[in-house]
C-alpha cells in the first residue's frame, strides 16, 4: 500500500439531511479555490444541486440512475487523477457509496494509488443520525480519515456523541474536528434573498467578494468575518484535506479572539480637580 497520499476524496457520509452538509462542502469548495487547490466535484443531488448551482464550472451533476452504485463506481474512477475530488451526495444516499467502495474495494485501491478518503460526519442528538454513524465507522474503520463536524447551528447540542464510545474511537482512528461558527440568521436570510433575486446559488466567498452583487455591507462584513473563521478552522485541518504536500504549504493561522481586555481603574481618566 502506498503511504503518499497524492489524492484525497472528501465525501460526506450521512443518512440524514437538513445537517448543514452543503453549507460546510460549499465553504470546503470556496477554501479549496482560496488556497489554489486544484479540485472537482461531482454532485449526487439533482433536487437540490446546490455544489453545481455553485461552482458550475467545477462540479458535475450526476443524478443517480436505475443502477446508482454503477454511477457511483464510474465517478471513482477519476479520483486519481485529480489531487482533490468532493462529492456531494443526496441524503440517504449513505448506504449506496458504502456499497460501491465494498464492491470495488475502493480504500484499498484507491490507497494503491496514493489517495486517501476523508469522511465527512455530522454528529447530532438524534438517535437514528447517531446509531447511522456507528454503523459507518464499524463499518470503514481506519481504512478512511475522519472530519467530525460540529455545526451549532443545526446541531446546538451533541450530547449523545460528547464523551461517547463513538467519540473516542473516532479520536483513535486520529479524527479531526472542525468547529463551524454559528452565521447570524440575518445573514443567512439575506444570502438566501441574494440567491433568489440573481436567480443562481451564491457561495459565501462570491457574496463577499463580488461587489457587483446587491447585498448590504453590513450584512456582507458579516458574511466575511464568518468565512475568515471557517478558513482558519480548515487551514488547521489541511492534513486531513489535502494531499500531503498540498496541506505542507498551509500554515494554520492563529485562532482570532476577542483584543485582551486593557484594565480600567475606576476614576483613573476624571479632572479630580473639578470635583
Amino acid at each position: 500500500m502506498n503511504a503518499e497520499i497524492n489524492h484525497r476524496l472528501l465525501v460526506p457520509v450521512q443518512a440524514r439531511g437538513n445537517v448543514g452538509k452543503s453549507t460546510v462542502l460549499s465553504v470546503l469548495a470556496s477554501w479549496l479555490e482560496q488556497r489554489a487547490i486544484e479540485w472537482h466535484g461531482f454532485d449526487l443531488d439533482p433536487d437540490h444541486r446546490c455544489l453545481e448551482r455553485m461552482f458550475p464550472e467545477m462540479v458535475t451533476l450526476v443524478p443517480p440512475g436505475d443502477e446508482p452504485e454503477g454511477d457511483v463506481v464510474k465517478l471513482l474512477r477519476s479520483c486519481p487523477s485529480r489531487p482533490v475530488t468532493v462529492i456531494d451526495p443526496r441524503a440517504h444516499l449513505n448506504a449506496i457509496l458504502l456499497r460501491s467502495w465494498e464492491m470495488i474495494r475502493f480504500q484499498h485501491s484507491f490507497a494503491a494509488a496514493g489517495g486517501r478518503i476523508t469522511v465527512l460526519l455530522f454528529p447530532a442528538d438524534d438517535l437514528e443520525v447517531m446509531t447511522d454513524l456507528d454503523r459507518t465507522v464499524s463499518r470503514l474503520g481506519d481504512t478512511v480519515d475522519y472530519v467530525v463536524i460540529r455545526n451549532r447551528a443545526r446541531a446546538p447540542r451533541t450530547r449523545m456523541f460528547d464523551g461517547s464510545e463513538l467519540e473516542a474511537e473516532l479520536s483513535r482512528f486520529g479524527a479531526e474536528v472542525l468547529e463551524v461558527p454559528v452565521l447570524l440568521s440575518m445573514a443567512r436570510n439575506h444570502l438566501a434573498a441574494l440567491e433568489v433575486e440573481v436567480g443562481r446559488g451564491v457561495s459565501h466567498v462570491e457574496a463577499v467578494a463580488n461587489r457587483e452583487l446587491p447585498l448590504d455591507p453590513m450584512v456582507r462584513m458579516m458574511i466575511d468575518d464568518w468565512v475568515r473563521g471557517v478558513f482558519r478552522r480548515l487551514d488547521g485541518i489541511a492534513g486531513k484535506l489535502l494531499p500531503i504536500g498540498l496541506a505542507a504549504g498551509i500554515r494554520a493561522a492563529p485562532a482570532a479572539g476577542a483584543p485582551a481586555a486593557v484594565p480600567i481603574r475606576r476614576g483613573a481618566k476624571i479632572n479630580r480637580e473639578n470635583l
